[in-house]
């Protein structure tokens, strides 16, 4: 019989998938009843994920008897429940509880709010189910169902084009990655004949080191393409076409996650493959630093927390590959600021997106001066900045300077000088925001609109998440003990060179933000127009890797409709005319043949009787009708006299 910790973990990704098919139902009994229907679901669905906890807190994993799904492969649908499972199943939960709490203020007006309420619990519940899963097969399948429900949220408002061609494009780069996954689950099953995480992990050191190697690169792309590091990166930024709740669930605690938590869930298999490692820590360090900078250049205001989330997984990601085993600080360490992360940019989208509710514009040029309007707003930007940056005791301090501590260790300077620039230009682009949006006079734009905070609703939403900031930090050494890391919390113990360096990068970062954008003693035009001109080009363009994946699109459509012309207009559509007129030839040639041979066979027949009829005629001395007439006159002569002897008698 089933206890209530085995039907949560069951519950917990089958409740809102299952209220998602019931959302429209509620729908018919009106737009209040699907409200409290989509909260209690939410609500509910937090409830399986606490229940958990106790099961797992003891850090063993616990294995749940599964359900014969594929029987000829040995394949079960099932759970495992583990504190890595169950910490991102509460993450999810809490996180999709306060963005649904968040739209009903923040959707309230918008058309196709059942479709997107019903896609919002799918969302939440197939994440969920991703890291519920107990088998890579199972994975796969929710990996997808997350892909669909972006594609379908990021394409949420249909009726622009900009959107949907934003979910077009999230969908088709993400696959990339996730044909990549299904490669490496494919290796594994010929490899091992099984994709169960339990056999998997203890058996991945029979497959040999070079396949071992191809499965853990192509796991790796998988997961750094759906979690939007280079070079396929360029997907996150324009799913900001969604609603902003859509973006912060996006961004917090769903999709972009997923690849962090493959590879935080598979580092027990892998780690002992150097170039997997390798690969995590510079992937990760060149993403940090390369979306950072593209977060310090864009005017748009959801444009910044985009590139910064793209940034902060980089920090993850280098956390990940300089641990050692998962048991290690820094695979803590990334697992802390993945959760940090969750709520500070969590934050940070849902204040951005009461601005864009209340001004109807992303475009930070056009704001200004919104501190004296919107000074509870504000506060939440000073919480998120103090929360980004790392400022003690907010959690991201720690988990930055284990990171920190974890790459000097590596003696590798080059690879700290990365996460210290990204580090110092984190605070810059947080930094400058906040000037932009909330200092200064105030735009021409903002004079036609009488400008005041959010809706109560929505600030209610973005205080948990603003509280959450506040005092998880405090709770490191709580978490760090549920998963299993022994790692002590203690401020004194963080104050030391690393913490000198990072208050160094912080000055070094805000500097040039508070003397070119808040006190404009450099004009941001001048600069921009200046010798710096080719890298303000760059940066505007995105490093030029949409133009270059562009590029080799053009290239493969043109190809493609070479290749077509080439096949369909030169071969295909000529084969009729190619046919016709070889059948036109041969019939001529066949008729040609077969006339002129009956000409010859007669012309033969009737030389073959004259050459016979002479050949014949030569055996005859005499004339032949003289004989002929003594024949008949003598044949005559005899029967006229047996007619006169006859009658005589």
């Amino acid at each position: 019989m089933l206890n209530l910790q085995e039907y949560s973990s069951w519950l917990v990704w089958l409740f809102p998938i299952f209220s998602s098919f019931i959302v429209p139902l509620f729908a018919k009994l009106g737009s209040k009843a699907r409200s409290l229907f989509v909260i209690f679901s939410g609500a509910v669905t937090l409830m399986f994920s606490f229940s958990l906890i106790p099961a797992v807190y003891s850090g063993s994993p616990v294995i749940q008897p599964g359900i014969d799904w594929i029987p000829i492969a040995n394949i079960k649908l099932g759970v495992y429940l583990d504190p890595l499972s169950v910490l991102f199943a509460n993450l999810i939960a809490f996180i999709g509880l306060v963005v649904l709490l968040y739209s009903l203020s923040y959707m309230a007006h918008e058309e196709g709010q059942t479709r997107y309420y019903f896609f919002m619990l799918f969302f939440i519940g197939s994440m969920i189910g991703l890291v519920m899963a107990d088998n890579f097969l199972q994975l796969f399948i929710f990996w997808e169902l997350v892909g669909l429900c972006s594609y379908a949220l990021v394409s949420f408002w249909y009726k622009k084009p900009e959107a949907v061609k934003a979910g077009i494009k999230v969908f088709l780069m993400t696959k990339i990655g996730d044909i990549s996954l299904l490669a490496g689950i494919f290796l594994i099953y010929a490899n091992l004949h099984s994709l169960s995480y339990v056999q998997v992990f203890e058996q991945s050191k029979t497959i040999a080191m070079p396949i071992l190697t191809v499965i853990s690169m192509l796991f790796l792309f998988g997961a750094t393409v759906k979690s939007a590091q280079l070079p396929l990166h360029t997907w996150l930024y324009s799913a900001m076409e969604a609603p902003t709740s859509v973006s912060c669930l996006l961004h917090s605690s769903t999709m972009v996650k997923a690849g962090v938590y493959l590879i935080a869930r598979t580092h027990v298999m892998f780690h002992g493959v150097p170039i997997w490692l390798n690969s995590l820590v510079w992937i990760g360090a060149i993403t940090a630093l390369i979306a950072a900078a593209l977060a310090l250049h864009t005017p748009d205001i959801k444009g910044v927390p985009a590139y910064s989330t793209i940034s902060q997984i980089g920090f993850m990601i280098v956390a990940l590959g300089v641990a050692k085993s998962p048991a290690s600080p820094s695979w803590f360490a990334s697992i802390f600021h993945m959760i940090s992360h969750a709520f500070f940019q969590g934050l940070g989208f849902l204040a951005i997106g009461g601005i864009i509710h209340q001004l109807g514009t992303r475009d930070m040029r056009k704001m200004g001066g919104l501190r004296s309007d919107m000074p509870f707003t504000f506060v939440l930007f000073i919480i998120v900045i103090l929360a980004r940056v790392g400022i003690p005791p907010f959690s991201s301090f720690f988990s930055k300077e284990i990171i920190a501590r974890s790459v000097m260790s590596t003696g590798n300077l080059f690879l700290a000088f990365l996460i210290y620039c990204a580090t110092s230009m984190t605070f810059a682009y947080s930094y400058r925001l906040v000037v932009l949006t909330f200092t200064g006079e105030k735009s021409k734009y903002l004079e036609k609109i009488n400008v005041q905070e959010p809706p109560r609703l929505m600030l209610i939403s973005s205080s948990i998440l603003a509280v959450g900031c506040v005092i998880l930090g405090f709770f490191g050494g709580i978490i760090g003990e549920f998963l299993n890391v022994n790692f002590t919390f203690n401020l004194a113990d963080f104050l030391n060179v690393e913490s000198l360096f990072f208050a160094i990068t912080l000055i070094i970062g805000g500097l040039p933000v508070y003397l070119i954008y808040q006190r404009r003693i450099v004009p941001p035009e001048r600069i921009r127009s200046g010798t710096l001109a080719f890298l303000d080009r760059a940066l505007e363009n995105g490093f030029f890797f949409d133009s270059f994946y562009g590029a080799i699109s053009r290239g493969f459509i043109k190809m493609s409709n070479i290749v077509l012309d080439v096949l369909e207009l030169g071969i295909m559509e000529q084969i009729p005319y190619i046919v016709a007129t070889g059948s036109v030839r041969l019939a001529r040639f066949l008729l040609y043949r077969f006339d002129r041979g009956l000409d010859e066979l007669t012309h033969l027949t009737a030389r073959a009787i004259e050459y016979h009829g002479l050949r014949i005629k030569r055996t005859h001395g005499g004339a032949l009708p003289q004989f002929v007439t003594a024949a008949i006159l003598g044949f005559l002569f005899l029967s006229i006299l047996l007619i006169l002897t006859m009658s005589s008698v």
